[in-house]
């Protein structure tokens, strides 16, 4: 066979011829659920999609679209663009008929994770930041814009990325082991980031088993997948959800910028207090000097005053006690002087009566009447008979005393014997 060479614009125009003769896809009706939906000049552009594969639709013109996740009949005809080798249904009438399964599917799932708690047990975002682990395909757009939005603003944070497919078969189990090896390294935060596309390119992350991963995980996890308006399980799971990767990089950096903002801002507080208390002591100190000081004035004016006054009463005390003692004194000086006359007088008197006893019974006193004694020697002479003649004698008289000797002794005789 003859190999036929042809441009791109004349394959994709021969393409075209081909669908535009099968008449069989000029009215077809086409059965699956409404993965996402959007509205671009006036016309409806939506997915349809089963359990293997998707299905591009547009309606052209405005029309009442069943919800996301419902299942629909689509009558139309197959289009193939040329120019952008685009194949899509052109749809004339859409039925809903209710619930789909996938939508049934991912609402119970959602449901039991809810029951479990997998949506409220979310571990709090660290205060400050210093490292990050970005699970994300190594391929794509996302790490880029993630970087640069951290490293223009804060280039001291460390990325790390663990590479992973983020659809397809078998991506969510990739996500889900790499997630598990980011909680037990030494990152601060774990990224699980994706950019946009179908709902059907989101899929990996409504699993259970990314959900449960994310949930338990032993770090925080921001969510950051698809646009703004894709809710997946893994948000839901998530310590935080970003609409897209640069959302989240702009989170972590507000993160950090509060941290530093509050650390700079308890720093001007933590010198103002400073400020304050030593301006609050110093005026203490001040207040508590003058206080002293004056305390000190009015101690030593009221001492001053109660010396004074203790002397002023010492002084008349004194005077009160010297008056008094003077007074007394006389007083005992006149008792004394009367008791002292009073004793020389009595003995004076007993005086007088002991000389006179004394006078009475004295030898001086006889001799004072003209009687004499005579002594022989030391001995008294009482009579005659005591002595002899020849004897010598002291006469003892009251004006003197005569030395004699016995002439003779005459003894008068008793008339009475």
């Amino acid at each position: 066979m003859q190999n036929k060479r042809l441009s791109v614009s004349q394959l994709n125009n021969y393409i075209k011829n081909v669908f535009d003769d099968e008449l069989i896809l000029k009215n077809i009706t086409v059965f699956g659920e409404i993965s996402e939906k959007s509205e671009s000049g006036g016309n409806v552009f939506f997915t349809l999609k089963d359990e293997d594969s998707i299905l591009r639709c547009v309606h052209f013109g405005h029309c009442e679209m069943p919800q996301t996740g419902e299942s629909v009949s689509v009558t139309g005809s197959v289009d193939y663009y040329a120019k952008g080798n685009r194949v899509s249904f052109r749809a004339k009438f859409i039925m809903p008929f209710g619930e789909g399964a996938l939508r049934r599917e991912f609402l119970a799932l959602k449901e039991k994770l809810r029951a479990e708690g997998l949506f409220d047990n979310h571990l709090p975002l660290p205060s400050f930041i210093r490292k990050i682990a970005v699970v994300t395909s190594d391929a794509g757009a996302v790490i880029h814009d993630l970087v640069s939005v951290v490293y223009k603003r804060h280039p001291y944070i460390d990325i790390v990325v663990y590479p992973v497919r983020v659809q397809g078969e078998g991506a969510e189990k990739e996500i889900a082991l790499a997630v598990t090896k980011a909680a037990q390294s030494d990152c601060d935060v774990t990224v699980v980031a994706r950019g946009g596309g179908s709902v059907s390119d989101l899929e990996a992350f409504n699993k259970e088993e990314v959900a449960r991963a994310v949930a338990l995980s032993l770090k925080p996890v921001i969510s950051a997948v698809g646009h703004e308006t894709d809710y997946t399980l893994c948000d839901f799971c998530a310590s935080l959800r970003a609409g897209t990767p640069s959302i989240a990089g702009e989170n972590i950096c507000r993160i950090n910028e509060t941290f530093l903002s509050n650390f700079v801002s308890l720093l001007q507080r933590l010198s103002s207090a400073q400020q304050r208390i030593f301006s609050k002591k110093s005026v203490t100190a001040f207040l508590c000097a003058k206080r002293l000081t004056d305390t000190a004035h009015s101690l030593l004016y009221r001492n001053r005053i109660r010396v004074r006054d203790a002397a002023q009463r010492l002084e008349f005390s004194a005077e009160r006690v010297f008056s008094e003692g003077s007074v007394k004194s006389e007083r005992l000086c006149s008792r004394l002087d009367g008791a002292i006359t009073k004793l020389f007088s009595d003995k004076e008197n007993a005086f007088k009566a002991v000389t006179a006893r004394l006078d009475a019974s004295s030898p001086l006193g006889i001799l004072q009447k003209g009687y004499a004694k005579v002594y022989s020697g030391q001995k008294p002479l009482y009579s005659a008979a005591d002595t002899v003649s020849g004897q010598e004698i002291d006469v003892y008289m009251r004006d003197g005393t005569i030395h004699a000797q016995t002439l003779s002794v005459k003894l008068i005789e008793n008339k009475e014997k």
